[in-house]
């Protein structure tokens, strides 16, 4: 009975190895140009919120595609708005198959038009201009060109496909209730009766590289239909925005919001095969090329005799001079002095007044003569990493209350983004506005109460 199976065994084995030999002897060499339309929709990954300080942030709302509504404008103008996270675009490479088999490979060229839609939700609702606004709306559209490369596993007439796509994405703008603008670094916001938001946008950037894995399938040999799902992986944020929330005119939290362009994709995609080459090569075929005529070697030269040598006159030798010493000079190393300053010595939780710190006139632009202070602080920060600090503003108490309020909170913000500019992390700085409400001297004016306070609060 084991003789019996071990014959068909090798029986078996013996056709397994014929039939790969006979079908080695021939395979079919295709290669073809492919463009592909497409159409994707897809949902944004939510942007990351970070509480600055406070209680009250704003929260991102998840699996946003689409939002259809009103929109208030600035001046309380209502507009009903229809945005879709999705893209049109193309795909164009260049395909050819796998010897002896019907895999495939593609290398080639993307570029598509891109909206995403980002919701975040306010904290608390409140009115404007005779209308409760509950949260916040923006749809960026921007344009992504790159390369991809794709690997195609085919059986009959469909298959399955694995993708990498290296992309860049630029030329931003975005749909808001004002209507089509540039993304660009703003002010903005709705505040009315001491009660809303002010939002400020800040680190944008004018291009992002992005990776994009991306698995589907197909139907149809050559051309057909696809469906495939991406994932789209940013190496950079778009851009920060920093929102500040108002109850009765005092500020009940501050957040940044990392806005990126993560999202996910469910793409249709149109193949057309354009130009196709394909050719039956055989093994068993052997081309005969024609033989060379041998040239006839050359014969050799006759060699020269070699010319008798000139016997030259022995040089006399010159005793060489002795030569001096020379000891190089060692010179002491110079060690950095490291110069002190008045923050090494301060308390945490107490505030420091900071000096030579100047601004505009009723404005929050910082004046060139602050900038050595400044510079000061940056560099007593990055060479202490484990300090964080809190930057409170102050004004005195001439003028309205609520513009006093907004005016330390910009300044401070000033002082910060300077600060972020020189190289300290954003997230080592906290910032604070108390307006009037703190005052070291009265009556006003009193030159004491306009001032910026540096509160350590780590080391």
């Amino acid at each position: 009975m084991k003789t019996f199976t071990l014959k068909i065994f090798l029986i078996g084995l013996i056709g397994i190895i014929n039939c790969s030999l006979l079908s080695a002897q021939n395979y079919t060499r295709q290669r073809d140009w492919v463009i592909a339309p497409m159409y994707s929709v897809g949902a944004v990954i939510p942007p990351n919120v970070t509480l600055l300080s406070g209680t009250e942030a704003s929260k991102p709302a998840w699996g946003v595609s689409s939002y259809e509504g009103e929109l208030v404008k600035s001046d309380g103008t209502v507009y009903t708005r229809k945005y879709r996270t999705s893209l049109w675009g193309f795909e164009t490479y260049y395909r050819w198959k796998v010897r002896r088999s019907e895999n495939r490979w593609s290398i080639g060229l993307s570029a598509a038009w891109q909206r995403q839609v980002f919701k975040l939700e306010h904290p608390f609702s409140f009115a404007y201009k005779g209308h409760d606004l509950v949260s916040t709306v923006w749809n960026f559209n921007y344009l992504r060109t790159g390369l991809l490369i794709r690997h195609t596993w085919m059986k009959e007439w469909s298959g399955i496909y694995a993708q990498l796509g290296g992309y860049y994405s630029t030329l931003f703008y975005m749909n808001t209730a004002n209507g089509r603008d540039k993304i660009e670094e703003r002010e903005g916001g709705y505040l009315e009766g001491g009660t809303g938001y002010r939002s400020r946008t800040y680190n944008l950037q004018k291009a992002v590289p992005l990776v994009v894995p991306e698995i589907g399938m197909l139907i149809g040999e050559n051309s057909g239909i696809e469906f495939s799902l991406s994932y789209y992986h940013p190496l950079s944020n778009l851009l920060q925005s920093e929102n500040t929330f108002y109850k009765n005119s005092q500020v009940v939290g501050v957040s940044r919001v990392d806005i990126s362009q993560s999202v996910i994709m469910l793409n249709f995609k149109l193949p057309i095969t354009f130009v196709s080459n394909r050719k039956t090569i055989s093994r068993d075929r052997k081309v005969e090329e024609p033989q060379r005529e041998a040239k006839p070697k050359r014969e050799p030269k006759p060699k020269r005799e070699p010319k008798p040598k000139r016997e030259r006159k022995p040089k006399k030798e010159r005793t060489p001079k002795p030569e001096k010493k020379v000891e190089p000079e060692i010179k002491p190393e110079s060690k950095p002095v490291l110069t002190p300053t008045p923050y090494d010595a301060a308390l945490i939780n107490k505030p420091m007044v900071m000096d030579n710190l100047y601004f505009e006139l009723t404005k929050s632009e910082l004046l060139a003569s602050s900038y050595q202070e400044l510079d000061r602080v940056a560099e007593w920060m990055k060479a202490n990493p484990s300090v964080e600090i809190r930057l409170e503003g102050h004004t005195d108490k001439i003028g309205d209350a609520e513009k006093n309020l907004i005016l330390s909170r910009d300044r401070v913000n000033a002082v910060r983004e300077y600060l972020i500019r020189k190289g300290v992390s954003s997230a080592r700085i906290a910032t604070k506005g108390y307006g009037d409400t703190r005052l070291l001297c009265k009556p006003s004016p009193c030159e004491k109460n306009r001032r910026v306070e540096l509160v350590i609060t780590k080391k």
